[in-house]
């Protein structure tokens, strides 16, 4: 599937793919629902969040995983963990529903 370049991030010479983008191609590709499910949470000094994400569309039903700790995000993110471990999951699923190889910004460290 051709990715719009506007969706795409460069970073250090590699290429991925923005969230904004997954979504985008989502609905255009038929997409009907997105859901989220918090599998796991951790709070503490070892503060971690575990996400189950699930796609349906018109291409069937994918989902995908996404976890976030401090060790995973950003310094600026830390105490957004909870709602990137949720962006992370939904990446994935959104990735596998479109047939994006390419990993998203969102999901790196």
């Amino acid at each position: 599937m051709n990715i719009p370049k506007e969706f795409i991030q460069n970073i250090q010479g590699k290429e991925f793919v923005k969230y904004e983008g997954l979504l985008n191609m989502f609905h255009e590709n038929g997409g009907k629902e997105i859901r989220t499910e918090l599998v796991q949470s951790m709070l503490g000094e070892e503060t971690f969040f575990i996400f189950k994400a699930t796609v349906t569309g018109a291409k069937g039903t994918f989902e995908g995983y996404g976890d976030s700790c401090r060790a995973n995000v950003n310094p600026m993110i830390v105490k957004h963990m909870m709602r990137m471990a949720e962006t992370r999951a939904k990446a994935r699923a959104l990735r596998d529903y479109n047939n994006i190889g390419m990993a998203a910004a969102e999901e790196l460290d």
